[in-house]
């Protein structure tokens, strides 16, 4: 909270009760003990006429002599400054100018900041929450209550979340680059579907990868053939991913090293030759035809 005559700045916590309320706040002038003498008199009032010399069971018996004072003494009085009964004025103008009470109860909210990781994410209250890629870097201001995480960049809102227990995660995959948010998910559908969008091997092949009782396993071999997709497209890794599929040889580093040696034909396992390739490529190959193994040449 900063004093200033004019553009006073309050308390966050504060400032989000009276909007939630839907009240305005109305600062005193700082330092200037007489700029709010009225207000600061119904104190003295009440201590003087209602607590001093009294002796107070609990607090059930506070409220309920408050309730009294208010009904039978305070608020039958003639006010020094307004000449008028304040129960009066309250009940004659003051209650239909009053707002019913919201049901929700408020909720106090603790404010905290952070820096948005590299990976995306933050660090609130033990749980992990994920931000789009354009604030990594950022100093990003959260709000936490009980049910909900506000995330604000700059005084701006820019997500809202509910509130994950300690060491859950809420992670929102749009806001990772296409290229990591497959791993992100962690999904075996969504790979597969990216697979099949290569080409109906390479499906085929991502499908075999991930059917046994443990997929989550394969997850970083399915994703690395993705990435093989990009660096020598999707033909080709499909082609090669036709030849593994043939000879049942489910691993990526395979798939690779058939396509670092250009042996991505479609193949026949029972026309597999000596010389590590199929007859029907070698004719369609001429060129290529030199090499005998997949890794050495001929003499």
């Amino acid at each position: 909270m900063k004093a200033d005559r004019y553009e006073p700045l309050f308390n966050r916590a504060f400032e989000a009760y009276a909007r939630h309320r839907g009240f305005i706040i109305d600062a005193a002038r700082a330092s200037d003990p007489r700029g709010k003498p009225h207000v600061e008199r119904g104190i003295q009032y009440v201590r003087e006429n209602f607590f001093r010399g009294e002796a107070w069971l609990g607090r059930e018996h506070v409220q309920c002599e408050a309730i009294r004072w208010c009904l039978e003494t305070a608020g039958t009085r003639v006010h020094g400054t307004t000449r008028a009964r304040p129960l009066s004025v309250f009940e004659n103008v003051e209650r239909s100018a009053l707002q019913p009470l919201l049901a929700e109860r408020y909720d106090p909210p603790s404010w905290s900041d952070h820096t948005v990781h590299p990976d995306h994410s933050i660090v609130v209250n033990k749980g992990t929450y994920s931000l789009p890629t354009r604030y990594i870097g950022q100093r990003i201001t959260v709000e936490s209550t009980r049910a909900l995480v506000r995330f604000y960049h700059e005084h701006e809102l820019i997500r809202i979340r509910e509130r994950v227990p300690p060491g859950g995660r809420c992670i929102d995959h749009d806001d990772y680059p296409s290229e990591k948010s497959a791993y992100t998910m962690r999904d075996p559908e969504r790979l597969m579907r990216h697979a099949d969008a290569i080409g109906a091997a390479a499906g085929a092949f991502v499908r075999a990868l991930l059917g046994g009782p443990t997929p989550w396993a394969k997850l970083r071999q399915a994703q690395a053939l993705l990435r093989l997709a990009k660096k020598y497209g999707d033909q080709r890794v499909n082609a090669a991913c036709e030849r593994a599929n043939a000879f049942g040889l489910y691993n990526t580093k395979r798939v690779e090293g058939i396509l670092l040696q250009a042996l991505e034909a479609p193949t026949d396992p029972t026309t597999e030759t000596a010389s590590g390739y199929t007859a029907s490529w070698a004719t369609a190959h001429p060129s290529r035809s030199r090499w005998t193994t997949f890794g050495s040449k001929a003499n």
